[in-house]
């Protein structure tokens, strides 16, 4: 295995892809505020469905880490809708990185998974041993079978070539830099944007039974999380979330909160729930890396909607 330089990440060249993108956007801030020459990669800068494309900008750069946090997806509409496109483009995407990183001499892989890769029944909280134990969330199956696919290959680079590949699985993000496109945006997003552009005598409807859980992970905590990610030596995944529990309707109360929206609330339940709970066991975490989020959910949200009314304002 390639000697790794310390990960306190000052002078380090580190190559974020998706670098221009939610997640991707508050990783390179934070490298960069930690000493690294980030180099933060967009849907501008190469087409990571091409193993040409990957290949070539990744030998231009020469970094010494990979940060890979792009994918093509979206909320649980876009999924139900595009699952090929949410399957194959993730796996290319994937595949193309990986080999890319190793290839062009880089140290570490650090590749962002997600909690959707679990099975949909699983205990909860989730334990990274019970990955393999079953078929994801049908909603987002092929998205979620491309994130194990990509934790399988590292385990195999790091077995057959001794490189160094590392996975960080996420809880639901939130935060500011989210989508505006309603199509693309994920649970948080979707009801903060619909709450802000209601009136006072309009009701927030909220997509499901209300039952459904979920684990929310503002993305300042998130991109620390991965960074953290550093200091670990062995492929097998870490979660890295909240670890706390929180049904679908306590969210739409909690997002009507920070928005100041003291209209109804109703859950629509002829739209799909997705996975009935999911939240991430992050002893793993704390244990390994001395690591734990930071941020409360209520103080996230309000940062949150802070933020959307400035967008939203600035792009009408």
């Amino acid at each position: 295995m390639s000697d790794w330089i310390s990960p306190d990440w000052a002078g380090q060249r580190v190559l974020v892809t998706g670098g221009t993108g939610f997640l991707g956007r508050h990783v390179v801030r934070l490298l960069t505020q930690r000493g690294a020459d980030a180099v933060a990669v967009g849907r501008a800068d190469a087409d990571l469905t091409s193993a040409e494309e990957v290949r070539d900008l990744f030998q231009r750069a020469r970094p010494q880490t990979v940060i890979h946090c792009a994918v093509d997806g979206g909320g649980i509409g876009w999924m139900r809708d595009h699952p090929v496109e949410s399957g194959e483009n993730n796996a290319l995407i994937n595949i193309h990185t990986l080999r890319a990183a190793r290839e062009c001499g880089a140290m570490c892989f650090i590749g962002v998974s997600s909690a959707c890769a679990y099975p949909r029944l699983c205990p909860v909280p989730f334990v990274e041993a019970d990955l393999w134990n079953g078929y994801p969330e049908p909603t987002n199956g092929p998205y979620a079978l491309s994130k194990r696919l990509m934790m399988d290959l590292g385990r195999a680079y790091h077995r057959q070539y001794g490189f160094r590949a590392v996975f960080p699985i996420l809880a639901n993000l939130y935060g500011p830099g989210d989508h505006l496109d309603p199509e693309r945006s994920h649970v948080v997003a979707a009801l903060l944007q619909r709450c802000l552009r209601l009136g006072p005598d309009d009701e927030l409807v909220v997509w499901g039974t209300g039952r459904a859980t979920r684990e929310f992970l503002y993305v300042e905590d998130a991109a620390d999380g991965v960074l953290a990610m550093a200091d670990c030596d062995s492929p097998e995944p870490v979660n890295i979330g909240s670890g706390v529990e929180v049904p679908i309707a306590d969210l739409a109360a909690a997002v009507a909160r920070a928005c100041g929206f003291t209209g109804a609330v109703r859950c629509d339940p002829t739209r799909p729930d997705g996975q009935p709970r999911k939240c991430l066991d992050v002893r793993r975490a704390q244990e390994r890396l001395g690591w734990s989020a930071k941020t409360p959910l209520d103080v996230g949200l309000v940062k949150t909607a802070t933020w959307y009314r400035s967008a939203l304002s600035a792009s009408r």
